[in-house]
């Protein structure tokens, strides 16, 4: 007769444990990596290769770790700063627009998003209008007016 003790029975339970613990941390570590852009390179000057930016857009930096002197100095001199935004309170340039609050039927009028100032509306309601945005941060809940019409609501955290 087969007897099944204790130790038997924790084994199985130690692979699914660890099995579980191991995703958990890969998930964890991964939540504050560099958000990728399609077009994507990394700085050949910087000593830590898991940093990447698009050299053209200087608003593709979003990284858990303070950007090179070379990227600050680019936020810099467009008017921005670098600040912790999002849950993840990764590092993002944020440049606040001299237009802000301007009204607005699109965002061709504003040099961000045009958005909507009161209580969401439903989507594709027609003949809005907005105010222009007061920085580039794309964080927090909105709706866009795009050619007078209504945007689907996002929130960004």
């Amino acid at each position: 007769m087969h007897m099944i003790t204790n130790s038997s029975l924790l084994l199985p339970f130690n692979k699914i444990a660890m099995t579980i613990v191991a995703i958990l941390m890969a998930f964890w570590l991964s939540a504050c990596s560099v958000t990728p852009s399609s077009t994507s390179v990394v700085q050949p000057d910087q000593s830590d290769s898991s940093v990447t930016t698009n050299k053209n857009d200087l608003f593709s930096y979003q990284a858990c770790v303070y950007p090179p002197n070379e990227t600050v100095q680019a936020c810099t001199a467009k008017g921005g700063a670098f600040s912790q935004r999002g849950r993840l309170g990764c590092y993002q340039c944020v440049v606040t627009y001299t237009d802000a609050g301007k009204a607005c039927q699109d965002s061709t009028d504003c040099q961000g998003k045009c958005k909507n100032t009161g209580k969401f509306i439903k989507s594709g309601t027609k003949n809005q209008s907005g105010q222009c945005a007061s920085d580039s941060s794309g964080f927090g809940c909105y709706q866009t007016i795009e050619k007078g019409v209504a945007q689907p609501a996002i929130c960004v955290d």
